[in-house]
């Protein structure tokens, strides 16, 4: 029996997934609508949204307007409005006079929208795994796909794929050997491990230190976080303390301001995507960077202010009334820090530190400890420092994609192979008659088209083998691939000689930075976006 055929297959369930699910079931509203059967599939067993950031009282960064809906229909079933109303603390939340939702009622907003898509008719596949990607009958992509517990596979035949693969995290070098110890962890993963690693530096009877790398957002809710946790270990030996390890002079606040506010619009979108050159978006993306990268809220900043104001308060007390000062634990803040090398030792161990290279264990000792050679960015000095754990908030990376893609037998028609390093996405208004293997897109509703030579530049016909070796070493090792103003892919149609041209359509979402601007990999307008990628995909006749 042939694979079923799907008319839309989406790798991921993530909000972006969740946001084109809604504005499929109201494009069904239209009968003539070609999207008739999805298939989204997700990795996880339930619905997650950043699970190990759900700190107490974390608030979110934007209004609960900018939700899944709202921007593109006010009145959709799909709204955070509709949410609270459904869950009847609309009357509620309107008291609390804020339009800023906490982490955690936001994460419960996304899985019920998550699960009402589902009532409405949307297929979703929690706990599986894309695992291939071929060319199929019929113009379609073959999607082979298995389940994590039971190993089962399944294919089916997808006339279109959305792929949204959310970020993951980004390890500095220095930390990489580490990366899988169990007191080594990535703020993404924060809320979910850290219980259970103090459970076990509880049982210790010295104070603790804990390292968190980074100056931005989730960096600084984690140091607040540590604090109270490390406050409620008792300690007769000296103060716990937490160390944030910064390569700038300060924390700096986010702007959120109502002008700097403006390039997470949708008109921003617009203005990023169609700028003259990849010189201009980028100056674009750095001039705004304080908006959203390695910069903290000013209220989180002020809360953090007072704790360490408190801390130099309770020393002046102590000294003039010869009181011993609280056993609270302590924030230090390292600034103009860098971290040169790592090493895994025993706190009490009177033998250099073991090698860095080799596999730390899955269960460390009580006494194990991280001795990190700590520089000072402006004098250039090294220093050492012991934690018994480090907390990295270095952001995400973005290229699972690219790792998914080059090595299914799609990727060819993108350029890539397994020896692909890095892709660098661009706007179709970037295209050129330079731009060898690329046609025009052929959507009529595509904002814009860019101009297009009927000639291309083509090698010459003998070069010399040092040349082409090197061309083509560059080539499989970066690639420059176009995306349109509506997300879609394109493929190189003339990369592979002889080769069919590729069909079904592929969208990418929440990865766009470079082409779409600042909002893309945040929550600002998934409502608008999704509605621009459904309104493509139904740019196709309905299915014989």
């Amino acid at each position: 029996m042939a694979p079923e055929i799907i008319d839309l297959v989406g790798l991921g369930f993530g909000p972006a997934n969740i946001a084109i699910s809604g504005a499929i079931t109201e494009a069904w509203q239209n009968p003539d609508c070609p999207i008739k059967t999805t298939l989204f599939i997700e990795k996880h067993e339930i619905f997650r949204w950043h699970p190990g950031m759900l700190l107490p009282g974390a608030k979110m960064q934007i209004s609960f307007m900018k939700d899944l809906a709202t921007l593109r229909n006010p009145g959709s079933k799909y709204t955070f409005l509709s949410y609270l109303h459904d869950q009847g603390r609309l009357l509620s939340f309107i008291n609390r006079g804020s339009t800023i939702p906490t982490r955690k009622e936001y994460s419960d907003y996304l899985a019920w929208a998550a699960n009402k898509v589902q009532e409405n008719g949307i297929n979703v596949k929690y706990g599986h795994e894309i695992i291939d990607l071929e060319e199929g009958p019929d113009d379609t992509i073959l999607v082979r796909y298995k389940s994590l517990r039971t190993g089962e596979e399944t294919v089916v035949r997808a006339r279109d794929l959305v792929i949204s693969p959310g970020g993951l995290p980004k390890i500095p070098d220095v930390l990489t050997p580490f990366a899988n110890h169990p007191r080594v962890r990535h703020s993404s993963a924060y809320a979910t491990s850290i219980g259970a690693t103090f459970e076990s530096l509880a049982k210790l009877s010295r104070p603790l230190r804990v390292a968190v790398v980074g100056s931005g957002q989730s960096a600084a809710e984690v140091t607040m976080d540590l604090r109270n946790r490390l406050c409620a270990i008792p300690t007769s030996a000296g103060r716990h303390s937490v160390d944030m390890l910064i390569r700038k002079g300060s924390l700096k606040p986010s702007d959120d301001s109502p002008f700097a506010n403006e390039i997470f619009d949708p008109a921003a979108t617009d203005v990023c995507f169609s700028m003259p050159s990849k010189r201009f978006r980028d100056a674009v993306l750095d001039e705004y960077r304080a908006t959203n990268y390695g910069v903290v809220n000013p209220i989180t900043l002020e809360a953090m202010y007072e704790v360490i104001y408190d801390q130099r308060l309770n020393v002046s007390v102590s000294r003039r009334t010869e009181q011993p000062e609280p056993l609270d634990a302590l924030i230090n803040i390292k600034t103009y820090t860098g971290i040169d090398g790592i090493q895994l030792t025993e706190d009490n161990a009177s033998s250099p530190p073991g090698d860095l290279l080799l596999a730390p264990s899955s269960s460390p000792s009580e006494g194990e400890v991280f001795r990190l050679t700590l520089r000072n960015l402006v004098t250039g000095t090294t220093t050492e420092e012991t934690y018994d754990a480090v907390i990295y908030a270095t952001g995400y990376q973005r290229q699972a994609w690219v790792n998914l893609l080059k090595h299914t037998g799609i990727g060819k028609h993108f350029g890539l192979s397994p020896a692909t390093h890095k892709v660098n996405l661009r706007p179709t208004t970037d295209l050129t008659s330079n731009d060898s293997g690329y046609s025009s897109p052929s959507s009529p509703i595509e904002s814009v088209t860019p101009s297009m030579s009927s000639t291309n530049t083509s090698p010459p016909t003998s070069p010399e083998a040092s040349m082409f070796s090197a061309a083509q070493l560059a080539a499989e090792l970066n690639t420059d691939l176009y995306l349109t103003r509506q997300y879609r892919l394109l493929p190189k149609s003339a990369s592979i000689p002889g080769a069919k041209a590729l069909v079904p359509r592929i969208y990418l979402q929440g990865v766009e930075e470079a082409t779409h601007g600042l909002s893309d990999t945040l929550l600002s307008v998934l409502g608008i976006r999704a509605g621009e990628v459904v309104a493509d995909l139904s740019n196709r006749p309905l299915a014989a």
